[in-house]
């Protein structure tokens, strides 16, 4: 068997978001591959151990979980500003988006998420750890070893990465229940040129993603469309059949913040309201 050759080795390798990752790693199943070193699955361990504590490191950079609300130095580190495994794993799911509102509003328990995130680098830290015992071990039992490594941190960095992505779709679907009005006047104000008297009818989002989240803002990014009615004249002069009135839907892109504090006292990033109205001037001719 070739480890570079497995399904499993390119899942993993997927995970590694930066070059130096992915040059460790591609270096690591190399080695384990030269087949006539006794010590490749050793290697091979330490490697996907160090590459455990790197990934996460750079996915929960020191500063950042500092200045987090939640943070709270552990007295007992050698290092007098450091951050322990469980507050970067914290971190890598939540970010800095306080706790009462993950808690009480997502509903989503972090804690078991670190937990079974320990319990998982735990038992990547075992694999190749006796050296005496996993020294120049019989081919079949040496990759075996190596891939249920790769399953491992297959399965730990999953797990950061499904539960991250669900914790910020929950904020997204929560900030989504408080934009309407927020949207309703803005959009007015930007569909008036159309028409003598134009009404908004309704305003849809379809789409709200997080696209940037840090200890002090949360950028959000949306899309959707407006329902118009459209009135041309007044209200008299459409009771006379002078006037007219059509109605007509568009699309819409927009960005909005809100304070990492307050998720949900949201706003529209002055000048991202973008209303697509091409089809209301297209007279049918290409």
């Amino acid at each position: 068997m070739r480890l570079a050759e497995e399904s499993l080795t390119n899942e993993v390798r997927q995970h590694f978001k930066i070059e130096i990752e992915r040059k460790i790693f591609d270096a690591a199943v190399q080695g384990f591959d030269s087949e006539d070193n006794p010590l490749r699955l050793n290697n091979f361990a330490f490697a996907m151990r160090e590459l455990g504590r790197i990934w996460l490191e750079h996915l929960a950079p020191k500063e950042q979980i500092r200045q987090c609300e939640w943070f709270v130095q552990n007295t007992e580190l050698r290092e007098k500003d450091g951050v322990t495994r469980a507050q970067r794993a914290k971190f890598a799911v939540q970010g800095p988006l306080h706790d009462d509102f993950v808690r009480d509003k997502l509903d989503i328990d972090v804690d078991t998420t670190v937990k079974e995130y320990t319990k998982l680098i735990d038992r990547l830290s075992n694999f190749g750890h006796d050296i005496e015992k996993s020294f120049d071990l019989p081919p079949a039992e040496a990759e075996q070893e190596a891939m249920d490594a790769l399953e491992t941190f297959d399965r730990l960095a999953t797990l950061i990465s499904e539960r991250h992505e669900s914790l910020l779709s929950e904020a997204a679907d929560e900030a989504k229940e408080v934009l309407t009005d927020e949207l309703f006047s803005q959009v007015q104000s930007e569909l008036d040129i159309l028409s003598t008297h134009s009404t908004v009818e309704g305003v849809h989002l379809e789409s709200l993603t997080i696209i940037s989240l840090d200890s002090k803002r949360i950028l959000f990014e949306s899309d959707g469309s407006v329902d118009v009615r459209l009135q041309y004249g007044s209200d008299a002069d459409v009771a006379r059949d002078d006037g007219a009135v059509s109605y007509d839907s568009y699309p819409l892109d927009c960005k909005f913040e809100a304070d990492t504090e307050r998720p949900l006292e949201i706003s529209i990033v002055s000048g991202s309201l973008r209303i697509n109205t091409d089809s209301f001037y297209d007279d049918g001719e290409d």
